[in-house]
């Protein structure tokens, strides 16, 4: 009987794989880091974020391996990984542009809802009984990053299952959509010079009494504070306003916040490296914990069915990162136990330069603790704690921002962010973008950055193909001589483009 085009492609690519793979003396002799089959554009599936069947498009490459130094290069040129799978929105396409959000997590300012997310769940471990479970809060919001990365889930876990069974077989077409229509004529810049939502008007500040008449009790402190200072500049406290109170001038760190948290003996986190390969390490020893958890979090917040949420699904998608095992890289849960119990898990990647958060998940029993945001702290945190020994890493990445999306707002709210120009690859200010993101869903923020050179014909054959007919990896310039046929003649300009000529160059890409 022939397999189906999409089991005749899985054979394929399982060969390739054990091909490059089997080469090390190659690999290592041609510099070569990463190595991936390449599933290019695919012509649109379901959209996590507006509902819509076939409006969201993306590129994708399935990984062989790949190398830290490498994927933190790609992450800045907008690519992310799902489990093997590492794919770039086609944001011009798209019917939600996703745009690359980083934090600097060494200047990173705490907000005031953050505060109270914080005090909720120190509170929580002081005060309650341990073993009982958090008092249910008032009706809220979904969390920041807990309904980001469901989305996340709900798309990319798809999408992965999608490549392993039935990729590149025919989908469904349907008509087009109104998401998907103007999202190529409606971009936009933004120059250096912008001043974000500046008008001609000045900005008020509240007087001692306008503080007076106000209820609120955040006011009612401030006049106190007021007071105190026109009692001591012998002045009318009535006549000054908000700014003589000026800031904090030594605020708590972000460290020296969670320290009460930390410090609980009812709360234990550990950060674990995923290494299916030693039966006796804590991945494996917590594996079954971590799966109940996560199953529990599926069907509860995503309503999927318990067949949706097998072990090796989760195993694919959560527990299979594309790094070679490194003592101070690659991927790690991070878990979080409270009396003994698993509560949360963090899926995150370590890389040279930042902590790049993957997956979230939680026990749905704990939500009034508002996990989401609370990991990011956490993460954050880390991050801070990571810098201590490698100086380079300083920044904490949440995946993507989908300003169209209200619930991905919330990201912005982890300030200092930047958001990635999907053109140039320059980094920017999110409060700069936000305005722009309000008129178009895409919006070029770099206007004055030069546009890269398309590849030349000496650059093209400087990359690494396979060469199925010897089983090895070789340069494209020596393939176009020994076969006769050439798939990568097409896609080869487009894979520079998206992925960036030097990183390119370290890639072993084939199809």
């Amino acid at each position: 009987v022939t397999p189906s085009p999409a089991k005749q492609w899985y054979q394929r690519r399982v060969r390739e794989h054990y091909y490059i793979t089997n080469n090390s003396r190659y690999v290592k002799l041609m510099s070569i880091d990463t190595a991936g089959y390449w599933c290019g554009e695919g012509e649109g599936h379901r959209c996590g974020y507006c509902q819509n069947e076939t409006t969201s498009i993306s590129t994708g490459l399935y990984l062989s391996f790949i190398s830290c130094l490498r994927y933190n290069a790609l992450i800045d040129r907008g690519w992310r990984r799902a489990g093997m799978y590492m794919y770039k929105p086609s944001m011009e396409s798209t019917c939600c542009p996703q745009y690359t959000i980083k934090c600097d997590a060494l200047s990173f300012r705490i907000s005031r809802n953050q505060k109270k997310v914080l005090k909720n769940f120190i509170e929580y471990l002081e005060k309650s009984e341990p073993g009982s479970l958090p008092a249910k809060t008032r009706a809220r919001q979904p969390d920041v990053l807990q309904s980001c990365n469901e989305i996340n889930l709900a798309q990319n876990k798809k999408e992965v299952i999608e490549v392993d069974t039935n990729s590149f077989e025919n989908g469904a077409k349907g008509s087009d959509n109104f998401c998907k229509s103007d999202n190529a004529t409606n971009s936009s810049t933004l120059s250096s010079n912008y001043s974000g939502a500046a008008t001609s008007e000045t900005t008020s500040y509240k007087t001692g009494a306008q503080l007076a008449s106000s209820s609120k009790k955040r006011d009612f402190r401030r006049l106190r504070k007021l007071k105190k200072i026109a009692e001591s500049k012998r002045v009318s406290w009535e006549e000054l306003d908000v700014r003589e109170l000026g800031t904090q001038p030594n605020p708590p760190s972000l460290s020296d916040r969670l320290s009460r948290a930390l410090t609980n003996k009812r709360l234990e986190l550990k950060l674990v490296q995923i290494d299916k390969n030693d039966p006796e390490s804590t991945f494996n020893k917590t594996f079954k914990d971590c799966y109940k958890v996560y199953q529990k979090y599926q069907v509860a917040i995503h309503k999927d069915s318990p067949e949706e949420c097998k072990e090796n699904s989760f195993k694919r998608f959560l527990c299979s990162p594309p790094f070679e095992l490194s003592q101070d890289q690659g991927g790690y849960l991070h878990q979080y136990w409270v009396d003994g119990k698993l509560v949360a898990v963090g899926v995150i990647d370590l890389l040279p330069w930042c902590v790049s958060s993957v997956y979230f998940f939680y026990d749905p029993e704990y939500s009034a603790l508002t996990f989401g945001t609370l990991s990011a702290l956490f993460e954050i945190h880390l991050t801070q704690q990571m810098h201590k020994n490698s100086p380079d890493l300083k920044w904490y990445y949440m995946g993507y921002y989908i300003h169209s999306c209200p619930k991905m707002r919330y990201k912005s709210q982890f300030r200092p962010s930047f958001l990635l120009c999907p053109r140039k690859h320059t980094w920017w200010p999110v409060e700069q973008c936000q305005p722009l993101l309000d008129q178009n869903k895409f919006v070029v923020f770099d206007e004055e950055t030069p546009e890269e050179a398309a590849p030349t014909e000496e650059q093209l054959g400087s990359l690494k193909v396979l060469l199925t007919s010897e089983r090895r990896p070789c340069l494209y310039s020596v393939y176009k001589v020994i076969e006769e046929s050439d798939p990568y003649e097409e896609f080869l300009p487009d894979f520079v483009r998206l992925a960036g000529l030097e990183n390119a160059q370290k890639i072993c890409v084939y199809v």
